[in-house]
């Protein structure tokens, strides 16, 4: 249906052309036209709208409801939406939406529709709408294309962090595996080589007090070998078999404030915590993070200053990432041993007497790596750390 109205308004605006020649542009110029009659549903479309799907002029019926039948069931509500909306708002809403159509052969044209209502009744109703479609499905395939290299590259660059990630562990394995072990080993070889050389009572020049300290120190490396092997143990099952589910971090501090709460009293420590966000996460190993943290904090103080922690988490609406602060004000940690401090067996604090075997840190960072995120430590501007990590918020 070609409104006898709306032809002659176009080839005044092109007067240098004939009238075959206005009609060879009118039909085959626009990527498709449609003329809609609200009131009866008749519908012209241009045989360039037809053929955009794969059909002559003659196989489609000149009705809205061939239009809609052509329409994906998943973009019927879309379209349906944007049309109300540019009717219902007199034309102040423009109707300009891209839909998804069915080809003749069965594949998916994606067409730029856009329209507007010609003619309105006198008490507002819409009488007739025009517009055309394009087919954009090369632009879109391109597009998507695009999106699904995006994903892959950064799949590879997160398998390739990863990775390296896993290169840098080994590495530290076996740096902890040819010196670290080793240390307690010697000991306890050294001491069992000068019992053995002193086995012969008769011959021996040990006294027995020197025996039992050999011993005791015997005993001792071996103690501490175990203890580095458990950890080294733990530290590698960090994640393993575990599942993220949704964890309110406000919950999981107050459990562990709890479960330090001798620690703490102890301590006379003061530990306050800000809002913190609900995100997707592995709740025992954020509980092991915040529980590291805050006993780090109490047990690495001046014993005559009361421990004071502050937990705070701050949220860049431009940013995936949460960004948590854990401050201190306790002894702070050296300038030379701040940038090896997450390492695994790192001590800054080796020269105060503090017990422990310096695996807290690097147990946090594989925590926060667990999380796609980063751990830094700072020095705190009033005395004490800053622990800065970041955690993925979804």
């Amino acid at each position: 249906m070609i409104r006898v109205d709306l032809k002659p308004d176009l080839e005044k605006s092109l007067p240098k052309l004939g009238h075959s020649e206005f009609e060879f542009l009118f039909h085959h110029s626009l990527a498709g036209y449609w003329d809609w009659d609200v009131i009866t549903g008749e519908t012209y479309m241009s045989p360039s709208f037809k053929a955009m799907f794969g059909y002559q002029p003659e196989e489609l019926e000149n009705h809205i409801n061939t239009v809609f039948s052509l329409l994906l069931d998943e973009d019927h509500a879309c379209a349906n939406e944007a049309i109300g909306a540019h009717m219902e708002s007199h034309g102040q809403i423009p109707y300009q939406e891209v839909l998804r159509f069915r080809h003749k052969d069965g594949s998916t044209v994606y067409v730029n529709c856009n329209g507007r209502v010609v003619s309105w009744s006198d008490d507002g109703k819409p009488l007739r709408m025009i517009g055309t479609h394009a087919d954009i499905t090369e632009s879109k395939t391109n597009e998507q294309l695009a999106q699904m290299q995006a994903r892959r590259s950064q799949t590879l660059f997160e398998e390739l962090r990863k990775q390296k990630s896993k290169n840098v562990a080994l590495e530290q394995f076996t740096a902890i595996a040819s010196h670290d072990l080793k240390e307690p080993l010697r000991t306890m070889g050294s001491y069992a080589s000068l019992l053995l050389s002193n086995a012969d009572e008769a011959y021996s020049t040990m006294s027995q007090e020197r025996r039992l300290q050999s011993l005791e120190f015997i005993a001792s490396a071996s103690k501490r070998m175990t203890a580095m092997i458990d950890t080294l143990l733990d530290y590698s099952k960090i994640g393993k078999g575990s599942q993220k589910s949704e964890v309110n971090l406000n919950e999981i501090v107050h459990h562990v404030t709890h479960d330090l709460a001798n620690q703490i009293q102890q301590a006379k420590a003061q530990v306050t915590c800000k809002e913190l966000p609900t995100l997707q996460g592995y709740g025992v190993e954020l509980g092991q993070l915040f529980q590291n943290l805050i006993n780090n904090a109490i047990k690495y103080t001046d014993p005559s200053v009361p421990p004071v922690i502050e937990i705070s988490c701050t949220t860049d609406e431009n940013s995936v990432y949460q960004t948590f602060d854990v401050k201190d004000n306790g002894l702070g940690i050296p300038e030379d041993k701040i940038k090896n401090v997450f390492e695994l067996y790192s001590r800054g604090h080796i020269d105060h007497g503090f017990e422990g075997q310096g695996i807290g840190l690097a147990r946090c960072k594989k925590i926060v790596e667990l999380h796609d995120g980063k751990i830094e430590a700072l020095t705190n501007p009033t005395g004490g750390s800053i622990f800065r990590f970041t955690i993925l918020s979804t």
